[in-house]
């Protein structure tokens, strides 16, 4: 073996090294299929499913699930239409879902994308949501999560209220685009 082909081999084994150990980044379109919300249990072995359990948890008035959900420190913001963030509405909508019976709050999320790139991911989850029965908001969701020991966990969700005028055909005009 001469001496420039030792380097060129050594280059390329090293090439093949780092490729095989980076992580995959990938985008998937989540199934239109959501879980029974009433029957449904923690999921958090994706991020679209913990996505869906972040609303299981709203539905049940379960404030545990919720906890289940969010990473420790995890965080939910609003963007408000003057391009401001509420922050740190966490601990007031867990509070708020555990004064909920069973089925009074039901979010609909529809046409979800998922980014990840290892143990990080990002989801993209467009919502309907329904209170006492009657439609009273619809926008999307961004949650960042993280993969950790106990699954996929929420560490921030941030979410943006289209005007209400536009709720009413708003998941058929968002699935048009």
């Amino acid at each position: 073996m001469n001496r420039l082909a030792m380097p060129v081999i050594c280059a390329a084994a090293l090439l093949s090294a780092c490729s095989a150990a980076a992580p995959e980044a990938s985008v998937t379109a989540a199934p239109n299929s959501a879980p029974n919300y009433k029957d449904a249990p923690l999921d958090l072995s994706t991020p679209e499913n913990t996505a869906y359990s972040m609303m299981i948890a709203m539905y049940r008035g379960d404030a545990e699930m919720v906890d289940a959900v969010f990473a420790d420190g995890g965080t939910l913001l609003r963007l408000k239409p003057d391009g401001t963030l509420a922050r740190d509405g966490l601990p007031r909508w867990r509070d708020w879902v555990s004064t909920l019976e069973v089925g009074y709050a039901h979010e609909e999320l529809f046409d979800i994308e998922v980014k990840s790139y290892g143990k990080l991911a990002t989801v993209w989850a467009p919502f309907v949501i329904d209170v006492d029965g009657k439609q009273v908001g619809c926008g999307v969701n961004q949650f960042t999560m993280a993969e950790m020991k106990e699954g996929w966990r929420i560490v921030t969700g941030m979410d943006v209220q289209a005007p209400k005028d536009e709720c009413a055909g708003f998941r058929e005009s968002y699935e048009g685009n």
